[in-house]
């Protein structure tokens, strides 16, 4: 073969790779649709061991809805940040909530227990009825961290679907999604909100963490 060929085929494979690489990646009804309501079982306090429904007592009030596809250091860095920032926007109506889809929920509730004090307060947490495809009406994909979901007035405004979660680059556009349709104001630094210790996640969806408990 010439150098002439090898170093076209080269530049070619570096464009589909590149490609690839930047395909945008989607799970959860997308900006604009509906927000539909489904079940959740309660972990903590008050919630536990009921169902609730999220979207269902937001009744159209804004919704900031974190669903945890598998249990990592940084998901939980960049969910206690988010659900931090929006437990002080409860008083706005803002209704917030982090969502666990597993296989085995009996584990995983047990696990949730174990790391309580490490959520921040002021939110619901609940397990998912449906695994770990969550509530069939959303279209959730399996091969993200996270899918977090903005809403108002029963649809959605933002949607951010996090294969690789971090607190720098996502953090600051998830808080302004949130304080847009909380009556906006000021948006808090990440520096601000500080950081939590966080429990070391349990053994779920290829992950190489161990339970800290």
């Amino acid at each position: 073969m010439s150098r002439l060929f090898l170093l076209t085929l080269s530049t070619v494979l570096l464009c589909v790779q590149s490609s690839h690489a930047e395909d945008p990646v989607f799970s959860g009804p997308q900006i604009g649709e509906k927000l539909v309501p489904f079940e959740a079982k309660g972990v903590f306090r008050d919630q536990a061991g009921k169902k609730f429904d999220l979207v269902k007592q937001a009744d159209k009030k804004s919704v900031a809805l974190v669903f945890v596809h598998a249990r990592t250091r940084p998901a939980f860095g960049l969910t206690n940040l988010t659900m931090k920032f929006a437990a002080t926007r409860a008083k706005a109506g803002l209704n917030s909530g982090v969502i666990f889809l597993t296989e085995d929920p009996t584990s995983t509730e047990a696990w949730m227990k174990r790391v309580e004090k490490h959520f921040p307060k002021g939110v619901a947490y609940g397990i998912s009825k449906d695994g770990a495809d969550g509530p069939g009406a959303y279209g959730l994909n399996r091969n993200v961290t996270l899918t977090i979901l903005v809403a108002k007035e029963g649809k959605v405004t933002a949607n951010f679907a996090l294969v690789q979660p971090s607190i720098q680059a996502d953090g600051p556009k998830i808080l302004k999604a949130i304080a847009g349709v909380t009556g906006g104001g000021k948006v808090p630094s990440i520096d601000e909100l500080g950081g939590a210790a966080l429990p070391r996640a349990g053994p779920e969806k290829a992950t190489s963490e161990t339970d800290g408990s």
